[in-house]
């Protein structure tokens, strides 16, 4: 039996779900062939996939982007045993090289761009994984990896306490504001804050260290309207310690009559 990497099994299943037929034992001397994949539509369409993931990263792995190139799409062994399996099926064929990488930098054009001067296409593997994720349904996988990610999906990501404490107590401070942060942006989360408590909402706002100044604008210009923002004024001063603050700044010096500067 023919064993793959897992970020090998998840590509090999994106692609099936697309319409491809995979290759995945292709020997080129001793040298893998990562994917080739194919697709008879409408005139027959072929790529090369080679897949270089890692966990710590693409840019953490100080991988020669040159090397990489050279080694698995510029080798003459390796394009005349693709373009040989190709050849008995249509010679006539173009076949499209792609690589699939993961935790590629926030500057990644000028990544890309290298790869495409090659005649390269870049796919992330964040993607890929976000999309297979999505497809998955309830049905039985036999292949052991897509069988893991159906339980994470149903089972894991299902019990909202504990996803979110997985997410908490793996990912970084930063990383897991970045999640609240994307979280945030999603209008279906937004919607869910009017079913949010008052002490819980009082917690967020204490939290946030939103500056009193940028707190009164934001209540002024996003939330308050006409009909709101007279009784939110008058509710306001009725609260026992804002009143004393407010009275206290407004109150004058009670004006002397006329008669105590006269004898």
């Amino acid at each position: 039996m023919w064993l793959l990497s897992a970020e090998k099994e998840i590509v090999n299943f994106w692609l099936n779900r697309k319409g491809y037929f995979t290759v995945n034992n292709l020997k080129s001397g001793n040298k893998d062939i990562g994917l080739l994949a194919l697709k008879f539509d409408k005139g027959m369409r072929a790529m090369h996939v080679e897949i270089n993931c890692s966990i710590t990263g693409f840019t953490e792995q100080n991988y020669n982007i040159s090397r990489l190139i050279n080694e698995k799409f510029n080798d003459k062994n390796l394009i005349k045993t693709i373009k040989g399996y190709t050849d008995k099926i249509d010679k006539n064929i173009e076949i499209e090289n792609i690589v699939v990488l993961n935790s590629l930098p926030k500057d990644k054009e000028e990544l890309i761009s290298k790869f495409k001067k090659n005649n390269i296409n870049v796919v992330e593997f964040e993607d890929v994984l976000a999309e297979v994720m999505g497809e998955i349904k309830t049905e039985y996988f036999k292949n052991d990896v897509i069988r893991t990610l159906q339980i994470v999906k149903y089972l894991l990501m299902q019990d909202s306490k504990k996803f979110v404490d997985v997410i908490c107590n793996n990912l970084s401070q930063s990383k897991t504001r970045e999640v609240l942060s994307e979280l945030l942006n999603k209008d279906e989360v937004i919607k869910e804050f009017r079913k949010t408590n008052e002490d819980r909402l009082a917690m967020i706002l204490k939290e946030s260290m939103i500056k009193p100044e940028k707190l009164a604008e934001m209540l002024e210009n996003e939330v308050l309207n006409r009909r709101t923002r007279k009784p939110f004024i008058t509710s306001l001063m009725q609260q026992q310690k804002i009143g004393k603050v407010y009275k206290k700044e407004i109150r004058v010096k009670e004006e002397k009559p006329l008669s105590k500067f006269f004898v």
